[in-house]
């Protein structure tokens, strides 16, 4: 449940191998109860429900996995199986996306939509919000579906389905070669129009946020190169000198003006290998449709299967680096494709994370304290997230420019010569504690 008190249901339920007795269901706001004979009463997070499957009236509601996990089948709720249905899926829903740092307002509707995806099909959840969409499937065994607002096309009417045809959307979902990067939402009847609307709306909000944040930074530049970046930079894609050609230059110069970043972009491009260090440029709003302060950072490749990661703005007080292939293979040379796959699989984490940085990085122990239950949460509900966190190697502090280099240069070596995924490069605690003495937090 969203709003208003708790809703109260009652009906019969077991356990496997035990006979029915009359239950009590509390559907809170965070949380639900079950209240079931002498026994006292179960309390859960709706994020708690593995699975819940409808039979025929009964519904069949797993918590947890493992030896530890619990299962109730619910029955004799008459009409309020619905409500019982809906309050569980709804709630488990928001409190998901809520652990995915997502907050859907009390007011957003939450759909039951029929769908293809390729040669997936079925009934999910569906809500809209500010960065794109998510589509849950009922069936338990299909993986729910983050579709980022970058990745929507042009969405047509389909007449021959009664629904919308969503191009581009399939970017975010499994491969698709029957049907193509086309998400079909099927026998909408009169509400086609506004699901059109709003995946519309998703789609020209992020071309609109791209092109502001480009004319503000090289207002000055032709109409060609805005138009160019303003394409290639939708929400955080990063950008390189090929890909943005004419923009480059005066991008580059706009994004990294700033100090401390001027000099830590220079030596970052001299370890890489001067003007042939592979480099890349993002940007993304910090809140959709307000461009007066938007987010930039930029990727350097750097020797020894490494990518560095500078958050330009917005207090960032460290450089970031993680590998780009597992190092039990890497071989001195990287696959083709491997460092920009790792580039754009990091800058996802970022937006996802909506530009948390510390999940990424933050030592086992430290993210186990109960200050970093958010963190955790959002590591559980974003892979995105828990990827960059994998890739992760260590953050070094701008704490002086000698040492900060010093350091860069220690852990290249390092890492070029390291094949054991479990090794962790021995100046790295000494970088997380001079973190904590600068204040790193979220922006660390």
């Amino acid at each position: 449940m969203t709003t208003g008190q708790p809703a109260i249901l009652s009906g019969d339920a077991h356990r496997p191998g035990q006979l029915p007795e009359p239950v009590v269901v509390t559907l809170g706001e965070t949380e639900f109860s079950i209240a079931a004979g002498s026994a006292a009463p179960v309390s859960a997070g709706y994020r708690d429900i593995a699975s819940i499957l409808v039979d025929a009236g009964a519904v069949a509601v797993a918590l947890g996995a493992g030896p530890g996990a619990v299962r109730w089948v619910f029955e004799r709720f008459g009409t309020l199986t619905g409500v019982l249905v809906k309050g569980l899926r709804d709630g488990r829903f928001r409190q998901r996306l809520a652990d995915g740092l997502v907050e859907l307002p009390v007011t957003t509707t939450i759909d039951l939509v029929e769908y293809a995806a390729g040669s997936e099909t079925g009934v999910a959840q569906l809500a809209y919000d500010d960065r794109g969409a998510t589509l849950a499937p009922l069936d338990e065994r299909l993986a729910w579906h983050r579709i980022r607002r970058a990745d929507i096309g042009p969405a047509d009417l389909d007449a021959s389905v009664g629904g919308v045809a969503v191009h581009g959307a399939g970017r975010s979902l499994p491969p698709m070669p029957e049907g193509g990067p086309t998400l079909r939402l099927l026998r909408l009847g009169q509400v086609a129009p506004e699901h059109r609307k709003r995946w519309t709306a998703l789609r020209d909000g992020t071309a609109a946020d791209a092109s502001a944040i480009v004319s503000k930074l090289i207002p000055d530049a032709s109409f060609g190169a805005r138009s160019l970046a303003a394409a290639q930079l939708l929400e955080g894609r990063p950008g390189s000198p090929v890909s943005l050609g004419e923009a480059w230059a005066p991008l580059e110069a706009a994004v990294l003006a700033v100090p401390p970043f001027d000099v830590s972009y220079g030596v970052l491009r001299s370890v890489g290998g001067g003007e042939a260090a592979p480099r890349w440029l993002a940007c993304a709003p910090e809140t959709p449709d307000r461009t007066d302060n938007p987010k930039l950072w930029f990727f350097v490749g750097l020797p020894g299967n490494l990518v560095a990661l500078e958050l330009v703005s917005g207090g960032a007080h460290a450089t970031y680096l993680f590998r780009v292939v597992p190092r039990t293979v890497w071989t001195g040379e990287l696959p083709a494709g491997a460092l920009a796959t790792a580039v754009a699989e990091v800058s996802e984490a970022l937006i996802d994370a909506r530009f948390l940085r510390e999940p990424m990085a933050l030592p086992v122990a430290q993210l186990a304290l109960p200050a970093a239950l958010r963190y955790r949460l959002a590591l559980a509900a974003l892979p995105s997230l828990a990827g960059a966190r994998v890739r992760f190697v260590a953050r070094l502090v701008h704490s002086e420019p000698t040492a900060w280099e010093a350091a860069l240069r220690d852990l290249v070596a390092w890492h070029g010569t390291c094949h054991d995924d479990a090794a962790e490069w021995p100046g790295r605690a000494a970088q997380e504690a001079e973190v904590g003495d600068a204040g790193g937090g979220s922006n660390g």
